[in-house]
């Protein structure tokens, strides 16, 4: 039931996790599908490797920003 409701009225995505400014990964609040965004834009499937990919990013991500922060 939780799909055809997707299917039929679109997905209702929320913000689940920020990695950078520009990478979020996203949560259908009904059907429970997660998406990311790509190097490009664009919504792609979040898969594990992609979990892993925006794992490490976050991680380097706040590690320049932290060091920006001393810097100034």
């Amino acid at each position: 039931m939780k799909n055809l409701y997707c299917r039929l009225f679109s997905h209702d995505f929320i913000v689940k996790n920020e990695i950078t400014q520009f990478v979020k990964e996203y949560k259908c609040l009904r059907c429970g599908m997660q998406l990311t965004t790509s190097d490009k834009g664009e919504l792609i499937p979040l898969t594990e490797r992609r979990k892993e990919i925006n794992k490490v990013l976050k991680t380097l991500y706040n590690k320049r920003r932290k060091l920006k922060q001393k810097v100034y």
